[in-house]
């Protein structure tokens, strides 16, 4: 057996052993609200807003402000209610304030619940760069239909509801919002990525070992 065939063969073994990478996001599970704090998980870690929130749901209960899902499912997202979760924290006046992760969050998502209203903007301005994914342009939210401008870290909603993505590894962001408003509100969430069964590392290190073996023999014999 040539080097090649090797080589082909340990592609193999590696491919069917490869984590495989989903496109689904999953969303934070808010648990707790205290003055000034608002508690959640996601991918298993530790989510944590510090600022002047007036209220949310925790996602075990409230109103699914995220039905209709369509403003924030396009392009293949996956909506923050999924699997029954509506969480999200509500704003009213105008905000500073952050969020921190336990660990550090690749391609962080946030969907935006009824920012500003027709012919009313409200400001959402970020310290990291973000893009919108996903909108209630023509796929009305819970509130309607809405429009949004972006002019760097800032966007401003009329009447906003949708999914934005910010690329990069975080361990914080920082928002600010502004005017007052009746309400608006946001969640946060992550890309979900698959691990190794057992089974596929015990084949890989199998295959590999006998690639190892076979390559071994090739030179006894070749000495």
């Amino acid at each position: 057996m040539k080097i090649s065939r090797i080589a082909a063969i340990a592609a193999v073994v590696a491919a069917a052993a490869a984590p495989a990478t989903a496109s689904a996001q999953t969303w934070t599970t808010w648990t707790s609200a205290t003055p000034g704090i608002f508690n959640g998980v996601l991918n298993g870690s530790s989510v944590t807003f510090t600022g002047n929130y007036v209220g949310g749901n925790l996602s075990s209960g409230g109103t699914d402000y995220y039905n209709p899902s369509g403003a924030y499912t396009q392009g293949g997202l996956t909506s923050p209610n999924t699997g029954g979760n509506v969480g999200f924290i509500q704003f009213d006046s105008p905000v500073t304030g952050s969020l921190t992760f336990g660990s550090p969050v690749s391609n962080l998502y946030m969907a935006l619940i009824s920012v500003g209203q027709p012919g009313y903007g409200v400001t959402y301005t970020f310290d990291q760069a973000f893009t919108v994914l996903s909108n209630n342009n023509t796929s009305c939210a819970y509130w309607g239909c809405g429009s949004y401008t972006v002019a760097g870290n800032t966007l401003t909603g009329y009447e906003f509801s949708g999914t934005l993505q910010f690329a990069g590894t975080f361990n914080s962001l920082s928002v600010t919002t502004d005017p007052n408003e009746n309400w608006h509100g946001m969640t946060v969430g992550a890309d979900v990525t698959a691990t190794p069964e057992p089974a596929s590392l015990v084949l890989m290190g199998t295959g590999l070992a006998g690639i190892a073996g076979f390559a071994t023999r090739r030179r006894n014999r070749a000495a």
